[in-house]
C-alpha cells in the first residue's frame, strides 16, 4: 500500500492532510486513532496518514492553542487576548473561550489541511519528476 500511495501524488497528499487535520483538530488522545482509522476507511496511505499527526508535537501546541482560539474569536467575534488567559480569573477566561477554541481549532485543522495537501502534491510532483529523469539519464 506504501508504493501505491506513492505512486499517486493526489492520494499521498490526501493522506497528508487527513492526518494534519486530525492532529490539529480537538480529538484528544484519539488523533492517531482516528487518522488511521479515516485512512482505512479511504483506502489511503496508514503509515503516511499517522505520521502527518505528528504535528501536534509538545513545541508546537501552544501555538495550535493559541491559533485556534483566536480563529475561533474572529469567527464568532469575540476576540482571545493571549496574556488574558494568563491573568487572575483566567480560567473563567479559558472556559468562555472553550467554544470559540473548538470552532477555531476545526477551522485551522481544515485550513492547515488544505495547504499540507497543496504542499504534499507539489513535493510529489517533483519527486515523480526526479524519479522519471533518472529513469531516462541513467
Amino acid at each position: 500500500m506504501a508504493g501505491e500511495a506513492l505512486d499517486s501524488p493526489s492520494r499521498a497528499a490526501s493522506a497528508v492532510a487527513l492526518g494534519v487535520f486530525f492532529g490539529i483538530a480537538p480529538f484528544w488522545g484519539f488523533q492517531l486513532v482516528l487518522a488511521l482509522l479515516a485512512a482505512s476507511l479511504l483506502r489511503l496511505n496508514r503509515l503516511i496518514a499517522g505520521a502527518a499527526t505528528n504535528i501536534s508535537v509538545p513545541p508546537l501546541i501552544p501555538l495550535i492553542v493559541y491559533a485556534s482560539a483566536a480563529l475561533g474569536g474572529i469567527v464568532t467575534g469575540r476576540p482571545v487576548e493571549a496574556g488574558s488567559l494568563l491573568k487572575a480569573g483566567g480560567l473563567r477566561a479559558a472556559a468562555a473561550a472553550v467554544p470559540q477554541y473548538l470552532l477555531g481549532s476545526l477551522l485551522l485543522a481544515f485550513i492547515c489541511a488544505l495547504a499540507a495537501w497543496a504542499l504534499a502534491y507539489a513535493s510529489a510532483l517533483v519527486l515523480l519528476k526526479k524519479k522519471e529523469l533518472a529513469k531516462v539519464n541513467g
